[in-house]
Order: C-alpha cells, then structure tokens, then sequence
C-alpha cells in the first residue's frame, strides 16, 4: 500500500513536474506537496493533475482503515491535512487523522472527538456524515449510549438530506443503531433492524466489502444471542472466510463464542432437582418486583419454567451423592439382543430419535469418544419434547438409584 502511495505521487504526465521526481525519496509527503503550492502557479491543469493524485490518495487512505493498515493511514493523512488544495483535502486528512488517534477506542478518544468535531463542520459533505458517525463511535467507547444514538441519527438525516450515496454513514450509522439496541439488551429489536439491513448489505458486497463482512459479523453475534445458532455459524463462516478476518479479531472471537453456546444447555433448560412450585412462584413475585436492568447480566431473560416437580416427588437426590453405576454397552447389546430373538414386535425396537434399530445405533455410539456421547447428550436434554418421564429415568441412571439387575434373569 505504501509503495503504491509512493508510486502515485511521481506526476509523470506533467512535464513541468518531473523535475521534481528525483526529490520525492528525501522529503517527506507533506513537504513534496508544499514544494509544489510554493514552486507553480497552480493552473487548471496542474490543479487537476494534483487532485487525481489527491483523489487517489483518499481511496488508498479509505483502503488502508478497511485493513486497518494505521501506520499507512497516518501517512495518507499528514499527506491530506498538508495538501496544496486545503479548502477540499485538508478536513478529510483531519477526520483519518482522528481516526488514528481513536485506535478503535484503544487511543485518545477525546483528542480524536475534538479533530472529529472540526471536520463534520467543515468537510466536504460524505465526510461530514463519516465524522458525526465516529463521534456517535466514541459516545460509545464512552459507554453514553443515548448520546451515540442521537449522533448516530443525526448523522443518516444528514446523508439523507444531503442525497449523498455514501453506503458507509448509511449502512454504517443503521447497522450501528442496531448495535446500540443490543449493548442495552433488547437483542430482537437488534435482529430485526439488521434483517431489513440485509438487502443493502448485500448487495454492496463488491464495491464495499469491509463494510459487508463488517455487518455480517454484527448480525452473526445478534443472532446468536436470540439463539439462532445455525443461522450464526453459517454466516460466521462467510465472515471468517474473508479477506479482512487477519485484520479483525473479533471476527474469531464472534466464531468462538457462538460454538462456545453450541456447547452450553439451552436457556430453557435448568436443573430440575433444584426447582420446586414454591421457588418458581416467589421467583416470577421476585422478578416482577424488580428492575429491568439489574446490575450484573442485564441481558439475560429468565424465562418461565414449565413445572415438572410432581412428577418428581419420587426421586429425591441422596444426600450423599454416590458414582453412578458404569454400564457396558456389549452386556446391554447382547440382552437386547436375546430379547429381541423371535420377537414380531422387533420393528417396534428402534431409536424414536435417529430411526434405525436400537442394536445398529448401540454400535454406532461405541464408536463415539467422549466429546461426541457428552455432544449428543446435551443435544438430547436440550430437547422442548422430552417428557417428564424421560427425564425422570436420566436421573435415575445419572444417580445410580436404578433397581439391581437379576443376574439370573
């Protein structure tokens, strides 16, 4: 990237400048730029050979942010503040300027905020919507969500009323907007603003990808927490496989924590040997007395949890829990197999689950090592339509309170 920033500034279509070129290597880009302003008369023509090359150097400075090149931006930018045509590239080098400064929220955000704020005023229009954008980022690093709101909103009334086409203050300020939803918890609301997103997105996927694959991670991590798992992961993948995943961290860190919850019980689920009538009756009094926001995992809903403890009141938990009983999987094949001889009833001895005989799924499961019997397991608790009964005899082997087998039977 740098070289080719390098390249770009050896004006060879211009004779009266070529004189210049042996220069370029040993001052820096801002002084090449005044040693132009100070050395020509800036005629039309001149003037439009120094904005190619500007105009070239604002796409390198936008590729180099996308890619999150920042040494390469900081460059690009000192070229645009110190440019021979202030009045239009000066404001732009100010607001990639700040966007150093800011590091993504890691540097000096109130250093940033005040360069920020002089180019959404005095900008060329696209850039005035970028700056109002990143001030609505920096609320935000700030945790002000209500300030990034109202800037955020302002800023896409701005590109409205302006009739720019710029896809980053549009797409960017609405996907934003929709990540505020989610900090403050209301994750479906999230969903549903990025779901209308979804056609925009796409179809700036060639001429904006870092925007695109940006936004489909932010929608991979919504549906995730509304606990569409398959919808994530199949989009996570689409975003990892990118070439900006190298570039963005989160990008694998959104991966991880959605195969991280594939792992985990569903919420619906809860240990059933520690819930009773009474406590699930002062739960819900408990939570209607309380706030909407309480201090510590405000974004988890508890739901209402169907109550299964008459059903219950025959297995009560030892008080001191001893080892389950280990089970052979070849004794309990052979038996099944020796009740099973001349039996019509045999089609009726299949797994209710996969469909194939309960002797060919016995050998199927010999064959799974521990993380696919701990995998199918929580697969199978996770289940809505397990019935009370089911669950009953799970506890029952899990705790070992099975009756002792007749070795003679």
């Amino acid at each position: 990237m740098q070289t080719a920033a390098k390249n770009s500034l050896v004006l060879t279509d211009s004779s009266s400048l070529k004189r210049f070129a042996d220069i370029e290597t040993t001052i820096s880009y801002g002084g090449f730029y005044q040693l132009i302003a100070s050395r020509l008369i800036l005629d039309g023509q001149i003037q439009q050979v120094v904005r190619r090359v500007l105009n070239r150097l604002v796409v390198l400075a936008e590729h180099s942010y996308a890619f999150r090149q920042m040494s390469t931006l900081e460059k690009l930018s000192e070229v645009l503040v110190n440019s021979p045509l202030p009045r239009q590239y000066e404001p732009i080098g100010r607001y990639y300027r700040a966007l150093c400064i800011q590091r993504f929220g890691t540097g000096d955000v109130e250093q940033a905020a005040r360069l920020l704020e002089s180019a959404a005023e005095d900008a060329p229009t696209r850039y005035r919507a970028r700056a109002m954008q990143s001030l609505g980022t920096n609320s935000c690093y700030k945790g002000d969500y209500q300030s990034a709101r109202l800037l955020y909103t302002e800023a896409a009334r701005f590109a409205s009323r302006s009739e720019i086409c710029d896809p980053y203050a549009t797409l960017g300020t609405q996907k934003m907007i929709a990540v505020i939803n989610s900090l403050e918890g209301n994750h479906r609301h999230a969903v549903a603003m990025l779901e209308k997103l979804f056609p925009f997105a796409h179809a700036m996927r060639s001429s904006q990808p870092s925007i695109y694959y940006d936004y489909l991670n932010s929608f991979a991590v919504e549906l995730s927490e509304v606990g569409r798992l398959e919808e994530a992961k199949n989009i996570s993948r689409i975003v990892i496989a990118s070439p900006f995943a190298s570039a963005y961290p989160e990008y694998r860190e959104t991966r991880d924590e959605i195969e991280l919850r594939g792992w985990r019980a569903p919420r619906s689920v809860v240990p059933l040997s520690q819930i009773t009538a009474g406590a699930v009756l002062g739960q819900a009094t408990a939570n209607a007395s309380l706030s909407p926001a309480p201090p510590e995992g405000g974004n988890l809903v508890r739901l209402p949890v169907a109550n299964r403890d008459d059903g219950l009141a025959a297995v009560e938990a030892s008080p001191a829990r001893k080892p389950a009983r280990v089970l052979s999987l070849q004794e309990w094949k052979e038996k099944m197999a020796k009740q099973s001889n001349g039996d019509p009833q045999d089609e009726k001895r299949r797994s209710p689950a996969t469909g194939k005989d309960k002797e060919t799924r016995l050998e199927e499961m010999e064959k799974l090592g521990t993380r696919g019997l701990l995998l199918r397991a929580m697969e199978m608790l996770g289940d809505e339509g397990l019935s009370d009964d089911q669950l009953r005899r799970v506890l029952i082997i899990l705790e070992g309170l099975e009756p002792d087998e007749n070795p003679g039977a």
